[in-house]
């Protein structure tokens, strides 16, 4: 097995834990899984926009010259392009839909209902902080997770924010694919 697929099988069965323990909890919680179907066109294009803004800042800051983003960029560069920057798109494609849903079920759908949009924003933070060189991606991600969070509170279900957070992702692990060829040609 290629590095590339064991870790596309291992991101698939992390994030079907994920989505399973989010289901399982919701169901002993009480706690009915609003999916926001009610208007799947507007929800799925809020996820879309939300994914691109999302996708534009965080290119921009990490562009930046300067300031708190430099330390997010040095997560990006020593941890997430040598290990993502491995997948092919497809790959790319199965790894975001399987975090979009996984993780927007668990945090959003299962979380955020018992205990709330602030705290579940920030649970969602510490989660993709692994070490001290990731603290600084943990702030990132808790502003997303404020913002998935709101799009949830917003559409009234999970549907925009499993879009925009795997709409999100795939740019991003583009990104670094890019990022790591571009460096590859440059050395």
């Amino acid at each position: 097995m290629t590095p590339a697929t064991r870790l596309t099988v291992m991101t698939l069965g992390t994030q079907a834990v994920l989505g399973a323990v989010g289901l399982m909890a919701a169901r002993a919680a009480g706690v009915p899984l609003g999916w926001g179907i009610e208007r799947p066109v507007l929800s799925l294009l809020a996820g879309l926009l939300v994914a691109i803004v999302l996708a534009a800042a965080n290119y921009r800051w990490l562009h930046a010259p300067t300031g708190v983003f430099t330390r997010v960029r040095s997560a990006v560069d020593e941890v997430f392009v040598p290990t993502f920057a491995i997948l092919s798109p497809r790959q790319i494609v199965i790894v975001s839909l399987a975090a979009g849903l996984g993780e927007e079920v668990f945090f959003r759908g299962w979380l955020q209902a018992v205990i709330g949009w602030a705290p579940a924003a920030l649970a969602f933070g510490l989660a993709h902080v692994a070490g001290a060189r990731m603290l600084a991606f943990g702030v990132w991600a808790t502003g997303m997770g404020f913002v998935l969070g709101g799009l949830a509170l917003l559409t009234g279900g999970l549907v925009a924010p499993v879009t925009a957070h795997a709409c999100y992702d795939v740019l991003a692990l583009h990104y670094l694919g890019a990022a790591a060829r571009g460096r590859a040609e440059g050395a």
